[in-house]
């Protein structure tokens, strides 16, 4: 089987890499809630996975309380003040230090640890610490992911010494030490998320972004802050699927799934053509639906939440062009239940893998392209300018019934994330299919273009049919970024359980 199963009856996680796993399921051991399984496992993540996600990068979370609420932290980053749509006339660069937005991921999980948290902050950064400081074994998606990245890298002497020691890529199997990333972890585990954002560390930053042509400055460090924000939500089959706002491109998963439910998808075959096809149109739709709705928050949130409440009541919306995909991205995520019930979806990223590809000399920190999530349609929301936060592919999930928690999910996955949770949703809710069986069936996505794609693992018929159907859809290999990879904790009548889908090296723990 392509999927790790958990079972047990105080608590459950799932997350982006075994260490990370660990790491979380010792503090639930521990007493420690889902937050604090949640954060101990990001700063983890944001170590051993630095093509996904690091110091740099950004993290959105969705927390269900002990009371039935669900909050949602915005841990995303905004545009440095002189990101003016004049300095970008000929669009904004995929790489190179002009890409990045400012960090969101510190003081994300910060604000997420002081609402939610049981345990001291500095305490939960230190299995981070000694990952960086002693090192840890390369795993194969790291490996892969440097020598796919190992151009990108080369362009950034900081980023070459780190990721392409003797010029090249990390090997599977060598150890990976990061002792300047290892100093500022515990920089901040001293003085708090602060000396991250102000003071000396600030400095450092905007100083080796300055050298090598960056905006960032101390005052885009001070400025930032995360969101708290009001979570979306809409009904499938029974039970209620909620997400992000903008500028998450959360909303996509919502509009998919009430198409999905309006094309009575559970009375199908989840391994016929027909929920292939159906799907993909959904998620077609979805994305000419959102094309002007996913911005900043300040610019987009209240059209957004108004178009949703219009479809949601069986209300036409307005058709716009399918916007341009973004680039690829990659991401982890990390999903918790503990033994009192709350639960997190955590998801965090640099957004292409190896983010902008620059390393912020003398600091260890990989920094992220989220600007790329901009346009340079002087009409859009979504244009770029200064301090703005992009349109931005991250989407955490939690399901409710009733107002219980059913699930916390998450999956990576780029322009396929919300058709990736939408199709595993639709087996598992509509269709009644097992969970560990609907991670592990090969499962259809789109590419960069938005058309269609199909792992080539799926049962020979079934993908010739689908490419007889669309002239223009064509078969991937099996685990390609798009299919992403499902992390999902569930509990029923106070039984845990996960699952963790190897198309990456997730894996899943419960006790």
């Amino acid at each position: 089987m392509k999927v790790q199963t958990a079972h047990g009856r105080n608590g459950v996680v799932a997350t982006g890499h075994g260490l990370a796993t660990d790491a979380a399921l010792a503090v639930l051991k521990d007493g420690g809630n889902a937050a604090d399984a949640a954060v101990v496992s990001a700063l983890v993540l944001a170590v051993v996975c630095p093509y996904a996600t690091t110091l740099g990068g950004d993290v959105y979370a969705l927390v269900y309380d002990k009371s039935g609420k669900i909050s949602g932290l915005n841990g995303t980053g905004c545009s440095p003040a002189s990101a003016n749509a004049d300095r970008f006339k000929d669009g904004v660069p995929g790489g190179g230090p002009l890409a990045a937005t400012i960090p969101g991921l510190l003081r994300g999980l910060a604000d997420l640890n002081a609402k939610f948290g049981s345990r001291d902050f500095a305490s939960l950064m230190t299995p981070a610490i000694k990952l960086a400081e002693d090192g840890f074994s390369v795993h194969r998606q790291l490996a892969a992911n440097t020598a796919d990245r190992a151009a990108l890298l080369m362009k950034n002497d900081a980023a070459k010494a780190l990721f392409l020691p003797g010029g090249k890529p990390l090997v599977e199997g060598d150890r990976f030490v990061q002792p300047e990333l290892a100093q500022i972890l515990r920089t901040v585990q001293a003085g708090g998320v602060n000396a991250f954002y102000r003071g000396g560390l600030a400095q450092k930053m905007a100083g080796a972004s300055d050298a090598i042509g960056g905006l960032f400055t101390e005052e885009d460090f001070a400025a930032h802050c995360s969101l708290w924000q009001e979570p979306i939500a809409a009904p499938f089959y029974g039970h209620d699927v909620v997400t992000m706002p903008p500028n998450s491109f959360g909303a996509t998963l919502l509009f998919q799934l009430l198409d999905l439910e309006a094309a009575d998808i559970g009375a199908g075959d989840p391994n016929g053509l027909d929920f292939i096809l159906k799907g993909y149109e959904a998620r077609r739709v979805a994305y000419r639906q959102a094309a002007k709705l996913i911005a900043d928050p300040r610019m987009s949130e209240d059209k957004l939440r108004r178009a949703l409440a219009d479809a949601i009541a069986g209300q036409s919306r307005e058709a716009t062009p399918i916007p341009a995909e973004a680039r690829d991205r990659c991401t982890t995520c990390a999903v918790a239940i503990d033994r009192d019930g709350m639960a997190v979806s955590l998801i965090e990223s640099v957004s292409a893998p190896y983010g902008s590809g620059v390393v912020l000399d003398g600091t260890g920190i990989l920094l992220n392209n989220r600007m790329a999530g901009f346009n340079n349609d002087p009409a859009s929301d979504n244009v770029v300018a200064p301090k703005k936060r992009p349109a931005n592919t991250l989407a955490p999930c939690l399901v409710t019934k009733n107002g219980k928690l059913v699930m916390s999910l998450g999956t990576p996955g780029t322009v396929g994330q919300t058709c990736t949770l939408a199709q595993f949703l639709a087996r598992v809710l509509a269709c009644g299919e097992d969970a560990a069986v609907a991670a592990e069936t090969p499962r259809w996505s789109v590419d960069f273009a938005g058309k269609l794609v199909v792992e080539d693992t799926m049962e020979a018929g079934l993908r010739q049919a689908v490419l007889a159907r669309n002239p223009e859809a064509k078969p991937m290999r099996e685990g390609w970024i798009s299919f992403g990879s499902i992390k999902l904790a569930m509990v029923d009548d106070g039984n845990y359980s996960g699952v963790a889908d190897h198309r990456r090296v997730a894996t899943t723990a419960s006790w």
